[in-house]
């Protein structure tokens, strides 16, 4: 019998996704050798696949603050303008709102193919011997007033905190018994990546039909991620389709917005849910990313949400590093905490409303969707207040929220 392998570090981060990477790279980054982390996965996934990735400008600061924005922004594609539209019962009618997506002549979002930014984060952490990647499955976890200790069949690691990136059906969340506030959308979502005649001239689209809200992303100049979001019966019948009938379903859908679709690949349908933990901490334990929130994906915010997590909790740690206090205390979880919650819940309860009104076939409100598009069109303030929740940066007290280094 194999003798289990002792890891001590000062963090233990679980997941390897792109919260979790972006976590561990923002501490090694500032500080060094003073930092040792163990990164857990049960899986290190393939990094060679295609999703769209809707990226704002607060990921992007963030980028900028650790120096890696000139390796990621090649790989970009920038929205400049963000078109969303409402077709109600009867298709004749239809309401437009357009937004110039730009705040202080930056473009506010961005798309990129998860996995290109995914390879650029490994790279960057594959240079710091200070994070030690694991792939592991672990089975126990113990906390106590000296230590976090995590258990697998081949090790048996402790740490002073866990930072838990670990998705939404987080192990350690599992473990620990924290509970979320959460429901069943009732929702299916096809995603793809469709081939079109049309130049898509980085505008976005966002087209709420009596089917559900569907969001055509710039890929390229004749590519575009597409996702469709409606009821899992609905779904489920598209999921039947073979893919020609299927590419017809979604011709009809996108109109003439991006002219003849010629190619339809990259296909998935997912559930949708909403979920918020109760609590982000626990005792050496912090909760960041999907492992601590689920939204509506309509307006490609999730992992936005997520790296403003990293934002906070890291530079908290930092500095609580820079004066010799314990992060670990309950004291800096908490402040974490403190500073995360409203933001988590505004944006997540804001992504649920706008959902229920658009995805809610009752004639008698057909009035009110179009009334909300039409009004705000008309404010140019309100269309730009729009634009800065969507980028993230608005009332933030985040250096790195704001492309400030931290030091």
């Amino acid at each position: 019998m194999n003798k289990k392998k002792s890891i001590s570090s000062d963090i233990i981060v679980m997941g390897n996704g792109i919260t979790s990477q972006f976590f561990s790279l923002v501490l090694s980054k500032t500080l060094g050798d003073r930092i040792k982390i163990s990164q857990i996965d049960k899986e290190i996934k393939s990094q060679d696949y295609v999703r769209a990735l809707s990226i704002s400008l607060s990921t992007v600061n963030i980028c900028k603050a650790l120096d890696i924005w000139s390796l990621i922004e090649p790989y970009c594609y920038p929205v400049k303008k963000i078109i969303v539209t409402h077709k109600g019962k009867q298709e004749s009618k239809s309401s437009i709102l357009e937004f110039d997506n730009h705040i202080d002549q930056n473009i506010a979002s961005y798309i990129i193919n998860e996995s290109d930014l995914r390879k650029i984060l490994s790279q960057q952490i594959e240079t710091y011997k200070t994070i030690e990647l694991f792939e592991t499955e672990i089975n126990s976890l113990d906390i106590n007033n000296e230590s976090a200790l995590i258990s697998s069949n081949q090790y048996d690691f402790s740490s002073k905190l866990i930072v838990a990136g670990d998705g939404r059906r987080s192990i350690v969340k599992k473990i620990l018994g924290i509970k979320s506030i959460s429901w069943d959308y009732d929702q299916t979502a096809l995603s793809c990546l469709i081939t079109h005649s049309k130049k898509n001239d980085n505008i976005a689209i966002e087209n709420f039909l009596n089917t559900g809200p569907i969001a055509i992303l710039p890929f390229g100049d004749y590519q575009s991620s597409l996702v469709w979001s409606g009821t899992k019966n609905f779904m489920n019948n598209l999921n039947q389709l073979d893919r020609n009938k299927l590419l017809e379903e979604v011709q009809m859908q996108t109109r003439d917005y991006i002219g003849k679709i010629s190619k339809i690949e990259n296909i998935g349908f997912f559930d949708l849910n909403f979920s918020i933990i109760r609590r982000l901490i626990d005792t050496r334990v912090a909760f960041i990313g999907d492992a601590a929130h689920s939204v509506h994906p309509l307006a490609g915010q999730g992992t936005n949400i997520g790296l403003r997590d990293v934002a906070y909790l890291s530079e908290n740690i930092i500095d609580s590093i820079k004066y010799g206090l314990d992060f670990s205390n309950k004291n800096v979880l908490q402040e974490y905490e403190r500073k995360r919650m409203p933001d988590i819940i505004t944006s997540a309860m804001t992504f649920d409303a706008i959902n229920r009104l658009y995805s809610n076939n009752i004639q008698a409100i057909e009035p009110l969707k179009d009334f909300a598009i039409n009004f705000v069109s008309k404010i140019p303030k309100l269309k730009k207040s729009f634009v800065e929740e969507g980028a993230g940066t608005k009332r933030t007290m985040s250096k790195l929220i704001q492309g400030i280094p931290i030091s």
